[in-house]
């Protein structure tokens, strides 16, 4: 008998912002999730997924995303988005085409078999 198991990893409310701004005059948010993607990364036993649940951006624009993508490149593993209110489904869609996205833009519903 074969068992298998599936490691995920979530990752939330990452409220993304453009290369330099800080999320209220203080928090930057990407530099944590540049560490985040670092210990990730560093795990004894690596996720088979990452599924990174909104919000993904701060208020969901191109160059947000176009961050956020660069964020998280160094993870090879397939990441699943979940957006939140905070994001902006066709920005997404856009920035992280052939990506695994739910499907229609304005759904947040998305079956994936692994």
């Amino acid at each position: 008998m074969i068992t298998s198991s599936l490691l995920v990893c979530q990752i939330s409310d990452l409220h993304v912002k453009a290369p330099g701004q800080l999320s209220y005059r203080v928090v930057n948010c990407a530099a944590m999730l540049a560490r985040c993607v670092e210990e990730i990364l560093r795990l004894p036993q690596r996720p088979d997924l990452v599924v990174a649940t909104g919000d993904l951006t701060d208020a969901g624009r191109a160059e947000e995303y176009a961050h956020l993508r660069e964020l998280l490149a160094p993870l090879r593993m397939p990441v699943y988005f979940i957006p939140g209110n905070h994001d902006e489904r066709g920005a997404l869609r856009a920035a992280f085409s052939g990506a695994c996205l739910p499907a229609p833009i304005g759904s947040v519903r998305a079956v994936r078999d692994r």
